[in-house]
């Protein structure tokens, strides 16, 4: 079975819905390992004798780690690798790294394991991306990566109550354990369902050469993404306080507010693919951007909790309406040899968004209380607004 130079799918491809759900797959575990220490954290540091502070350093190294390594990783493994390869390398390094973390003997060589987990979910991401691309025509770009990126909406949904769950159940050493597991069951619906999609793509120091992609476009869309989920997480990284202590929502409704926010997330993720393919990316991605001021201006004026609850559950719908049409827009400004490469950036740029947002939320809410969050998130997302506009006007 062959693949076509532009890493499109060739004739006698196996029909993409099993490879397209085996990449989803692969998305959560990468999505459920990075986000498995927050429900394990407090077991994780007493375990060590360590103070409660470092178990945000098993989160945060994992996603500097990440959001570094994902365009090294394409820029440099392209040259040489197939994207089946780089994703079959990722999944074995992400298995690797969570079983390092079963045998770890002190804190530091955990470090060490979620480091080399890191990588190997950086050589996952952007790779599954780019294989679901490739494994379909243009006019299902949007459904492919809604698919793919279904995973990792539902492991943000589902990782934190799963990590929790199995650590009271078999220990975070078990937990840690099982999610290597699932790595491995990864690799094995790749390698059973992927296909030899994606040939070999040169990416050397020319990869983004002036004249060939539209630079101006592509920093413009990769600062909308960074934008959209700053602004985002200047709510998200500080909800439960916000719902809590800003609002008076009953601790005891919390988990329900948390679970409602999640399945909007995963409505938002599953409408995202089948709108683009149907009204543009950029139209998507609009109405996205404009749902989103929406929301923040309505949890200015929210009456009472249960209404700031269904707010920030609007809020996660419009969120995740903006991912898979953003990727698909990138797609389209580049040749499909460097697809892997733009959507690695586009990762690194999500992180970056995600902690300017966490630190200004942070800020906001010890400055100037819960009632000014919306209004830092409005400010933020205006900057996203702006990146976009200019995104198509250079387009």
């Amino acid at each position: 079975m062959t693949a076509d130079p532009a890493g499109g799918p060739a004739a006698g491809e196996r029909r993409p819905v099993w490879a397209l759900w085996a990449l989803s797959l692969s998305m959560f575990v990468v999505g459920t390992a990075s986000l498995i220490v927050l429900g394990v954290g407090h077991r994780i540091t007493s375990g060590f004798a360590v103070s409660d502070g470092a178990a945000g350093w098993l989160m945060t190294l994992f996603a500097l780690v990440f959001a570094v390594m994902a365009p090294l990783a394409q820029w440099g493994l392209q040259r040489r690798w197939t994207r089946r390869r780089i994703l079959q390398t990722g999944l074995l390094l992400l298995a690797a790294g969570l079983f390092w973390a079963v045998w770890a003997e002190s804190f530091v060589s955990l470090l060490a394991s979620r480091g080399l987990a890191a990588v190997g979910g950086a050589l996952v991401g952007p790779t599954s991306a780019a294989l679901a691309v490739s494994l379909v025509s243009e006019a299902r770009r949007g459904r492919a990566l809604a698919t793919v990126f279904a995973g990792f909406t539902l492991a943000s949904v589902a990782g934190v109550p799963l990590g929790t769950w199995l650590g009271l159940t078999v220990g975070w050493r078990g937990a840690m354990a099982v999610v290597g597991g699932l790595a491995l069951v990864a690799l094995a619906g790749v390698v059973i369902a992927v296909g030899r999609a994606g040939a070999r793509a040169a990416v050397g120091s020319g990869a983004i050469a002036a004249g060939a992609t539209p630079w101006r476009a592509l920093a413009a869309v990769l600062t909308t993404t960074a934008g959209v989920l700053a602004a985002q997480f200047a709510v998200y990284a500080v909800m439960a306080a916000y719902l809590v202590q800003g609002f008076g929502l009953a601790a005891a409704l919390l988990p329900l507010a948390m679970l409602a926010f999640g399945v909007a997330g995963v409505a938002g993720n599953a409408a995202a693919g089948w709108l683009a393919d149907r009204l543009g990316p950029a139209r998507v991605t609009g109405a996205s951007l404009a749902g989103l001021a929406l929301m923040f201006g309505l949890l200015i004026v929210a009456p009472g909790p249960l209404w700031a609850a269904a707010v920030l559950a609007g809020c996660a719908f419009m969120g995740t309406l903006f991912t898979a049409p953003q990727q698909t827009r990138l797609t389209f400004l580049v040749p499909a040899h460097r697809h892997a490469l733009v959507l690695a950036f586009n990762v690194s740029a999500s992180y970056a968004g995600i902690a300017i947002g966490s630190v200004t939320a942070s800020a906001v809410y010890d400055g100037f209380g819960a009632g000014a969050l919306p209004l830092g998130a409005l400010g933020l997302l205006a900057l996203a607004v702006a990146a976009d506009l200019l995104a198509r006007r250079v387009r």
